[in-house]
């Protein structure tokens, strides 16, 4: 309705000229109030046109972003997560995700509205000469085709450069952000964070100038085409006027049109050139809706079975870049146990829990728990099973109670199960300092409070034995903690482990003593197992390490 406002509106004039000049006067009055009626309802049309524009751009901005969090709930595994491409596309994504469905709806709308503009306006030229409407629009085809061609091309050359933007957003986070504040200052790294800002900034740049150098030059000739035939059109009605063919009211019927429509098409144009930009936009998405993990759930799972076993069977891995990292690794894990994983940096433990859970799976080789292969389990309902604290876990900008919680979303949220989790981690005498239990806000994102890096660490742990696991994986539990707190986990070892099968990943030998069997792993290889004793009665790797560590030990006694 929009759209046929104005050639509504030039109609009505055309008509009240010829009113003016055949001295209708009460036509004219009726022609007046019919053209300030049109008027005002051009202006509701707008503002409800807005208010619509609104409530669907902001559903559709809603919408787009909840399917692009529950395609990133369908990727089970890291293998996508880690590839370049894929980063750029996510990047690429979060950006255009807030403003792109937006900007699409609002477009569409623009663009649909000046093509009823100029069609109405085809429909008010073509009795006076066919040909002139055509001409018209003959003459914005090159204009057209070279603003699709340039929006393409800008489109391209953005995503092309999304890896710089990447770049240019961390440096940006590294200089203003509070995680890295310390090392940035210390360090005086605002200089070199500025440099290197400004070299990406100047590549990105030089290619944005050249689309846009390249804007200019391609479309200069399209518009004086379309300049050409509108002058044309303008000569002819003038030319006609003279010769007296045309009514005054139909001269200027002609005139206002080939302007109106003249504003129109470029206006068309513009908006068709960006609602084919923002429409490119949905390649990416869609790309990403269609892709696909390595890691997939068979077409008829088995059920996880009860109080599982965990084997690997000569197992070995490689990551994407090549780097094998795992080499026909075999133990067995009875169901209860409490198995610690020990070794160098690199020596594959981390890699061996990552496998476990099913981020990657097996080059070669198998894990079977309970007898049943995990490739053949339903991806989620096995990691329901587990409970974790990985060496980067999370400080979530939730409350205390969310940030436990949310290590099994589907428990009922219970005082008794929270101080249960909180209690068996170390976490009780910190929740009690602070202002509001509980139910404090963490983190600085929201004005929350912060925590130390240990007392992270505790409610990490606390988190992880919130769900009701049956397989617990302790990565570097530790790691943050002072002696004392470390000393604390460790008496309450027993409790954190009973009735479940416990993964304990450390450095700390001294940590490792109540494990049942301890697991040794060098250089992506499974080399010695058996209890603390019979590990260093072997006087092997675990030997040397234990002895290593005590040495250390015992020199820093004495200092």
């Amino acid at each position: 309705m929009q759209g046929a406002v104005p050639a509504v509106a030039i109609y009505i004039s055309k008509l009240t000229i010829d009113g003016l000049v055949s001295g209708e006067q009460t036509r004219v009055v009726a022609l007046v109030l019919v053209w300030i009626l049109g008027q005002v309802l051009g202006v509701l049309f707008g503002t409800l046109s807005q208010i619509l524009q609104g409530n669907v751009a902001e559903r559709f901005t809603a919408y787009i972003n909840l399917q692009l969090m529950q395609k990133a709930e369908e990727i089970r595994g890291l293998d996508l997560l880690e590839q370049k491409g894929f980063h750029d596309d996510v990047k690429t994504l979060q950006e255009g995700a807030k403003s792109r469905p937006l900007n699409l709806v609002v477009n569409m709308v623009f663009t649909f509205r000046e093509l009823v503009t100029v069609l109405a306006l085809l429909v008010l030229l073509a009795p006076y000469a066919l040909w002139m409407p055509l001409l018209l629009l003959v003459g914005t085809v090159p204009l057209a085709r070279a603003t699709l061609h340039l929006r393409e091309v800008g489109w391209r050359a953005l995503v092309s450069r999304s890896e710089n933007a990447r770049a240019l957003e961390y440096y940006s986070r590294l200089a203003l952000g509070i995680d890295h504040a310390q090392e940035v200052r210390l360090y005086n790294l605002f200089g070199w964070l500025r440099k290197r800002y400004g070299e990406r900034f100047e590549e990105s740049h030089r290619l944005m100038r050249k689309v846009r150098s390249m804007e200019m030059s391609r479309t200069v000739l399209p518009m004086l085409v379309s300049l050409a035939a509108v002058g044309v059109v303008f000569a002819w009605a003038v030319n006609t006027s003279i010769a007296g063919v045309l009514t005054v009211g139909s001269v200027a019927l002609v005139v206002q049109s080939i302007i109106q429509m003249q504003t129109s098409i470029q206006g068309f144009i513009e908006s068709l050139g960006y609602l084919f930009e923002r429409s490119l936009f949905f390649d990416h998405y869609f790309r990403f809706l269609r892709a696909s993990s390595k890691v997939n759930n068979p077409a008829h799972p088995l059920p996880v079975p009860y109080r599982p076993s965990i084997v690997f069977e000569k197992v070995s891995f490689a990551y994407p870049d090549g780097r094998k990292v795992l080499h026909d690794v075999s133990f067995h894990i009875r169901y209860g146990e409490t198995v610690a994983l020990v070794g160098e940096n690199g020596a594959g433990k981390s890699t061996l829990v990552k496998l476990l859970l099913r981020f990657y799976d097996p080059l070669e080789g198998r894990i079977l728990v309970g007898g049943s292969d995990l490739r053949e389990l339903r991806v989620e309902e096995w990691r329901s099973r587990v409970g974790a604290i990985f060496q980067t876990y999370g400080r979530y900008a939730f409350s205390v109670a969310q940030n436990i919680g949310i290590g099994d979303p589907e428990r009922p949220l219970t005082q008794e199960a929270l101080e249960a989790a909180a209690s068996n981690a170390g976490l009780g005498p910190v929740i009690d300092r602070l202002p509001s239990g509980y139910d404090t806000l963490l983190g600085k994102e929201f004005g929350g409070t912060d925590l130390s890096g240990g007392e992270w660490q505790k409610l990490a742990i606390a988190r992880a034995l919130f769900r009701k696991a049956d397989l617990l994986i302790l990565d570097e539990p530790s790691a943050a903690l002072d002696p004392r707190s470390e000393h604390e986990m460790f008496q309450s070892f027993a409790a954190i482990s009973k009735g479940r099968t416990t993964l304990l990943i450390t450095h700390r030998l001294a940590s490792v003593q109540m494990a049942d069997r301890i697991l040794v792993l060098k250089e992506g290889r499974l080399v010695e197992c058996g209890t603390h004793q019979e590990l260093l009665a072997m006087r092997g790797e675990y030997f040397s390490l234990w002895t290593l560590q005590a040495s250390k030990y015992a020199e820093a006694g004495k200092a």
